[in-house]
């Protein structure tokens, strides 16, 4: 089941967003994050032009030592988050290519990106 989290990012920072994948019976035992890649994108509108991309060297993924844990950090750097230069709303999402191919969105939903005043 995707998620859906509308993230606000400030132009200019490092910005950071742990996500922990859970089941519907509540657990997170369904998916383990290790061996496959991670993306993202926001985008001015479904379809629309792309204003950021996030390829695999920008998430940390941590593993439980018994059990999967199901955790995925995603870091915007704050090079990247500069060049976005045009504050405002876009729609992103976040998915997860299993090693066998199988493509899981993750994470859906509205970014804002405030503008950056001190430079």
């Amino acid at each position: 089941m995707t998620a859906r989290y509308d993230w606000t990012i400030n132009q200019g920072e490092t910005t950071t967003l742990d996500y922990t994948r859970t089941e519907a019976d509540g657990g997170t035992s369904g998916m383990a994050f290790t061996g496959g890649t991670f993306a993202m994108q926001a985008r001015t509108k479904y379809g629309g032009d792309k204003v950021l991309e996030l390829a695999q060297s920008d998430f940390s993924i941590s593993v439980g030592t018994n059990s999967v844990e199901n955790k995925v950090t995603i870091t915007i750097s704050a090079d990247k988050t500069s060049a976005m230069t045009a504050p405002g709303k876009y729609v992103y999402d976040v998915e997860f290519t299993a090693s066998g191919g199988a493509i899981t969105r993750l994470l859906e939903g509205t970014l804002i990106l405030t503008p950056e005043v001190t430079v």
